[in-house]
């Protein structure tokens, strides 16, 4: 363990699949933008990008914590999620799961909407160390675990223990200004169901693809 321990870089990061010193925390803060396809919004092409604080805590044995919260105010989404790195050489590897909550309210034609739901990202990260630029690639299974959507009193809809799709993320982190150190990533997900569009109330039960571009100042 002091060997994979004595690896870790002297620098921040927040993606990369490295081990984090025990106690110590890494945290950043950014905007993640994900734009729905248009098979579900139809004319209304909704791009607002979302506030992201993203955090880590290292505990012993290469395990740490990662917990995240992404909120546009009337939606948001906060998840909670372990993982375990190993680093060898300049490559390095995790494995982790996270549970995500999410919930959202809107006025949708006069009504007052709301939902919630809870989703499980099982995940593996691999990683590539270029000295100053860290480059990892990043897949995840998506299974709603648990969805219930309301107009007004109505319930509309709940769908527990489904299988609803995967993503894969590019991620680059980097030097950015003075100590401050910046994540550009690239998301791609296919999903049947994406949590900022429960609003939309869709019927549609196949695979969609939303793309997210993620930027993220690592303090």
């Amino acid at each position: 363990m002091a060997s994979a321990q004595e690896v870790i870089p002297e620098r921040p990061f927040i993606l990369a699949p490295l081990p984090v010193t025990p106690k110590d925390w890494h945290v950043s803060v950014g905007l993640t933008l994900v734009t729905p396809p248009r098979d579900i919004t139809e004319e209304i092409l909704l791009r607002v990008p979302a506030f992201d604080l993203h955090a880590l805590y290292g505990v012993p044995s290469n395990f740490y914590l990662d917990g995240r919260a992404i909120s546009q105010v009337v939606q948001n989404h906060f998840s909670l999620g372990v993982r375990w790195a190993h680093p060898t050489g300049k490559f390095s590897f995790s494995l982790g799961y996270d549970v995500g909550w999410w919930f959202g309210f809107l006025e949708v034609d006069g009504f007052d909407s709301e939902g919630n739901g809870w989703i499980g990202y099982p995940n593996v990260t691999l990683g590539y160390d270029l000295e100053d630029v860290y480059l990892l690639f990043k897949t995840e299974a998506i299974f709603n675990l648990a969805y219930q959507s309301f107009v007004g009193e109505e319930e509309i809809s709940t769908n527990v223990d489904t299988f609803s799709g995967l993503s894969f993320t590019f991620a680059l982190e980097q030097p950015f200004y003075k100590n401050t150190h910046v994540t550009l990533a690239l998301k791609a997900t296919y999903t049947k169901f994406h949590w900022q569009t429960w609003s939309l109330f869709s019927t549609f039960d196949r695979y969609l693809f939303y793309p997210e571009i993620t930027v993220g100042f690592i303090l």
